[in-house]
């Protein structure tokens, strides 16, 4: 094979390299994050920390329920026991009683409005954490998919490179230079068949003394766009 062809086939190897090594890249990028299911049980444990906020603000309710009563029940003894004469201290005391009944049926309705947004809440988590089970199965299967195909281009990939240092092992250096300052200014493309007499990278014709040296296996760039010409 000669050197036009060789470079040629180091660019095709290049070519597939770069390719499989984006399908990689990009294998790994959702490997390593699932958007979907991270957003998912963000949700639910924010649900679930907004339901132990309730909690906690009901138990300090109910223990304001507690200290109220605990308030009112001698103040209820004493009222209905008859002991208070004085018409003035008994007005004081049903003031008292009426005033902390109040305040426990206020407690007791701030009890029961939690109580029901933790209710509303607990069904709102049952059901995110449903919808997070589901995508966790799927992401499962996802991934199981994803690493097949991680081993199978990391395989290819390896291959490839093997062949690639078999494979420049044959070209001098210099010759290698030439192809990597040349691939580097046209992304990726620095050798270029000749078809039809034209060089195939610039579509520009090709003379016929270049041709010539491009098939007995010299070196020869496009006069044009300077690409590595190969016959062939």
């Amino acid at each position: 094979m000669n050197l036009g062809k060789r470079l040629y086939e180091l660019q095709q190897l290049d070519l597939d390299l770069q390719k499989k090594s984006d399908m990689l890249s990009q294998v790994e990028r959702q490997l390593s994050h699932n958007k979907a299911l991270a957003d998912a049980k963000s949700e639910l444990e924010e649900s679930q920390k907004r339901l132990a906020e309730l909690k906690d603000k009901q138990k300090t309710v109910e223990w304001a329920v507690e200290d109220l009563q605990s308030k009112l029940s001698p103040l209820q003894k004493k009222l209905y026991a008859g002991s208070v004469k004085n018409p003035k201290e008994l007005g004081s005391l049903q003031q008292q009683v009426t005033q902390l009944k109040s305040q426990v049926t206020g407690e007791e309705d701030k009890v029961l409005e939690i109580m029901g947004q933790a209710d509303i809440l607990q069904k709102e988590i049952a059901v995110k954490s449903t919808h997070v089970s589901k995508l966790e199965g799927e992401w499962q299967q996802t991934q199981k998919q994803l690493l097949s195909e991680q081993t199978e281009l990391q395989a290819a990939i390896d291959t490839a490179r093997k062949r690639r240092g078999e494979l420049t092992s044959t070209i001098e250096p210099v010759h290698l230079q030439l192809y990597e300052t040349v691939r580097s200014r046209k992304q990726g493309h620095a050798v270029a068949k000749i078809e039809q007499g034209r060089c195939q990278g610039c579509r520009i014709n090709v003379p016929m003394s270049e041709m010539t040296q491009a098939r007995a296996g010299d070196i020869v760039q496009c006069g044009s766009c300077g690409r590595v010409l190969c016959v062939g």
